[in-house]
């Protein structure tokens, strides 16, 4: 009996202990759980244009980085993402007279993690756009990287040259840019062309569009900086303004050349494959307006020391612009760059370009999908694709608007941009059409000369 009265206080006391414990552990559960989902509160309008909405709401106790979601579906398919430090967003490159449905989360600083739901939805429509008068003379620049021939790697949906040339010049002449900038366009000789003295990638790109009807010169014709410039062997230097794969060409047609040449960019040891800025003056036909087009192509490398090397190719490339442009003539500055928005610890080269006055047409800013308040693209097709595609079926493409990652760029001067194109050929699922011309997009920008 004294045992068993023993035994009953003890559980007694155990059960007691329990249901302290289960009521402790159930309100801190409770508190945690509520702090780590109370959406954001108070998301409202605060302005909107046409291409732009402006929101702001009330901050989460312990975040310090907020996503915002927004997509013309209601229920958020086909969304779009950014991310902000403030309690307050500015969305741009919107369509104009759109409704927009947005809402807001809590995130880790690193934005990994989603430290709260999203909130209530709000709607917003942009204003009808301004008329605009119609781009009189335009001129079309384009850049392209057409991967080097002798640089084949047999990946899944990767042809030859020989086999996917037709497919390049083809996209060439779907778009008819006045000036192109191409990258990897190699010096090197074919190895499935035996005429004497060998032809180069660069030239039969060129030939190939004359034979399609097209009437393309090359700014340079040399492949060498050697005495005999046809081949490096026994190499004499001598600088003939080649500039290897990086070339630009032109449409005798539309406009003329008056001046040309080609700077070598720093590098980090010699065995890299030199890099230049090949440069072109131009006057467009139609209006008899000068114009300068700057092309390149930067080291790829990664690590510390490669991003210092672009960041130093970049600023030689500026210098020899300011060198050269002695007319202040309008400058489009085409190429790969090697580097993108999501490159850490920062984009150098776009940093390097914009500082020194040169504008972004799509405004794709660090670490953004949506295109700043400094884009100067009055119409985008195909910005949301990625500029690699690394010869994936399905086109690289981030989100369904805003911008996708770019390493290609063109850059310009102060000039009005009637529009921008990443030139792909994609059907309804988003699956290249037929041959993948290269492992990079043509960009392509429409502007007007001041």
């Amino acid at each position: 009996m004294q045992t068993n009265k023993h035994g009953a206080r003890f559980g007694g006391r155990i059960i007691a202990a329990f249901i302290i414990a289960a009521m402790l552990l159930l309100i801190t559960g409770t508190s945690h759980a509520n702090a780590a989902t109370t959406a954001p509160s108070g998301l409202k309008l605060s302005s909107k244009t046409s291409t732009s909405i402006s929101i702001s709401w009330n901050s989460v106790s312990g975040a310090s980085r907020y996503r915002v979601q927004y997509s013309t579906k209601p229920d958020f398919s086909e969304s779009a993402y950014n991310r902000f430090t403030a309690v307050s967003a500015d969305i741009h490159g919107l369509a104009s007279n759109t409704t927009y449905y947005l809402r807001v989360r809590a995130i880790s600083a690193d934005g990994s993690t989603n430290l709260t739901d999203y909130s209530a939805a709000i709607s917003a429509k942009t204003d009808a756009a301004a008329a605009l008068a119609p781009v009189s003379n335009p001129l079309s620049v384009a850049s392209y990287n057409v991967k080097c021939a002798n640089c084949f790697a047999g990946a899944a949906n990767e042809l030859p040259w020989a086999d996917r040339r037709a497919a390049v010049v083809s996209t060439i002449q779907s778009q008819m840019p006045d000036v192109i900038g191409v990258q990897e366009a190699s010096q090197g000789w074919l190895k499935d062309d035996a005429r004497p003295g060998g032809v180069s990638q660069f030239e039969d790109l060129q030939e190939r569009l004359q034979a399609a009807g097209t009437v393309y010169k090359l700014t340079n014709t040399k492949r060498n900086n050697c005495v005999k410039d046809t081949t490096p062997t026994n190499c004499v230097y001598a600088d003939q303004g080649a500039s290897q794969g990086t070339k630009l060409l032109f449409n005798s047609a539309t406009v003329d050349l008056v001046s040309q040449g080609s700077v070598a960019l720093p590098s980090i040891n010699q065995t890299d494959n030199a890099r230049y800025l090949a440069w072109g003056i131009f006057t467009q036909k139609s209006t008899n307006k000068k114009f300068f087009v700057g092309d390149a192509h930067l080291d790829p490398g990664g690590g510390t020391d490669y991003q210092n090397v672009r960041t130093a190719q970049t600023q030689a490339i500026t210098a020899e612009i300011n060198k050269r442009n002695t007319e202040n003539l309008p400058v489009l500055v085409t190429g790969d760059f090697n580097s993108h928005k999501w490159t850490a610890p920062t984009n150098a080269p776009y940093d390097v370009m914009t500082a020194a006055g040169y504008i972004d047409p799509l405004g794709n800013t660090y670490a953004s999908d949506v295109p700043s308040g400094a884009a100067t693209a009055e119409k985008t097709v195909g910005a949301n694709y990625d500029s690699y595609n690394a010869f994936k079926r399905q086109v690289n493409a981030r989100n369904a608007d805003g911008n996708g990652t770019y390493l290609d760029y063109i850059f310009t001067s102060k000039m009005r941009v009637a529009e921008w194109r990443t030139v792909v050929n994609a059907d309804s699922n988003g699956n290249f059409v037929g041959t993948i011309p290269s492992d990079h997009n043509m960009i392509r920008a429409t502007v007007q000369l001041p």
